[in-house]
């Protein structure tokens, strides 16, 4: 039982079918898929996924992938049908898109009483912003992460990575794995509601406490820091080369002072954190003297022998290189047909996950005799039966001429 469960991944008993687009719901599903669970993507067979930027291969492996128009009355019915045989539906439209197409949680219950039905949308799905539409970027600034970010009265900065988008799908993995929990206790399906910009917001706790204690709003402090001096990111020799250095107390900060042996930080009095803050422009101009004399990886090392804490800022080109990451296996290599091979991010949770051999791309079309396929095993009926929905299914000439092409060709 234990090696059948390593070789087919810990969630390989359940099922989701995924609506969502983008990267929140799509990365929640994807880690899902990682770790065995049946993901079936359900698209609009009338758009085709790109690949130029990576995306669809990054979070759409591991997926079944079938094309569905819900817009139409047969697509609804074809979806019902998926949901009687699965434990979980996600979605992250606004909510009016799933009330006009009339597949909310009250129509979903009915058709499998212990559905789990999780919906992702910007603002969730009432209160005065439901219907507003969002990204990660929105999220991360409606919940103030900008603010944090710059550099003294300068402009707020972006996060530059969407931050709202990964931690709601992680947000989203962590509610759904505690609903199948309860699931399997009662037997009672739910409704899960995740606004997308709630959640970088929840990891902001102590930025609220302290405004709702102080009436005060901190001013951003670029790479600084109000409890260690000096701390920051310093360029390096070679093009676009950065470490990071955080010194925590005076000790360390000493070692820090005998490697810069600079004439200006000699002159000012440094041996404590106060007089440290006081001369952070000096001690800053310093370091990145010392710094950009160095390669990173060489400054790096001679930092850290000095119980120095430093750091390299790698670059994705580096990462890729990475010794450490490689030798744990991270990364995932695909073959794509128009780009040839190219490396993806694995997973950063290790165990239980279906083994990389067995892992499969997502592909770009919605290939028809898959349609086929996955309606004849989870809807029933005869195969007949089965290209009959396909067709309703799509309700689109060019897509039927394709499926005829392609069962013909059978």
């Amino acid at each position: 039982m234990a090696k059948d469960l390593i070789s087919s991944g810990s969630l390989s008993d359940i099922r989701v079918l995924d609506l969502t687009r983008v990267w929140a719901g799509p990365l929640a599903t994807r880690v899902m898929g990682d770790f065995g669970a049946d993901i079936i993507k359900i698209s609009d067979p009338r758009v085709q996924l790109l690949s130029s930027n990576g995306l669809n291969h990054k979070l759409n492996r591991n997926k079944r992938n079938i094309g569905i128009r819900l817009d139409i009355e047969e697509g609804r019915d074809v979806l019902l049908g998926l949901v009687k045989k699965s434990d979980v539906i996600i979605e992250n439209f606004r909510p009016r898109v799933m009330r006009n197409l009339n597949i909310g949680y009250d129509v979903l219950k009915t058709v499998k009483p212990d559905i789990i039905f999780v919906s992702m949308p910007g603002f969730g799905v009432d209160g005065p912003y439901s219907e507003y539409p969002a990204f990660g970027t929105t999220a991360e600034a409606v919940a103030g992460i900008p603010s944090l970010i710059g550099y003294g009265d300068g402009v707020p900065i972006s996060t530059g990575i969407a931050y709202g988008d990964p931690i709601s799908g992680l947000n989203a993995i962590t509610l759904i794995m505690a609903a199948l929990r309860i699931k399997n206790q009662t037997g009672h399906g739910q409704f899960i509601d995740i606004a997308l910009s709630a959640s970088p917001l929840c990891n902001l706790g102590e930025y609220v406490g302290a405004y709702s204690g102080s009436k005060k709003v901190p001013n951003p402090s670029g790479n600084r820091s109000k409890e260690y001096s000096p701390q920051g990111a310093f360029r390096c020799r070679g093009r676009d080369q950065w470490i990071a250095i955080s010194v925590f107390n005076n000790r360390e900060w000493m070692n820090l002072k005998n490697l810069l042996n600079d004439s200006d930080v000699n002159d000012i009095q440094t041996d404590t954190l106060e007089h440290r803050k006081n001369h952070e422009e000096i001690i800053e101009g310093a370091l990145a003297k010392w710094t950009s004399r160095l390669d990173a990886f060489e400054a790096v090392s001679l930092l850290q022998e000095n119980g120095i804490r430093s750091g390299n800022v790698s670059s994705g080109a580096q990462l890729l290189e990475d010794a450490h990451l490689n030798d744990r296996d991270f990364f995932f290599d695909f073959e794509e047909e128009e780009y040839g091979w190219k490396r993806y991010d694995g997973n950063s949770i290790p165990g239980n996950k279906i083994p990389k051999s067995k892992w499969v791309k997502n592909p770009l079309s919605i290939p028809l005799m898959r349609n086929v396929d996955i309606i004849f095993e989870l809807i029933g009926g005869s195969e007949g039966v089965a290209k009959k929905l396909v067709f309703s299914a799509l309700k689109n000439k060019i897509h039927v001429i394709t499926a005829n092409k392609a069962l013909m060709a059978k």
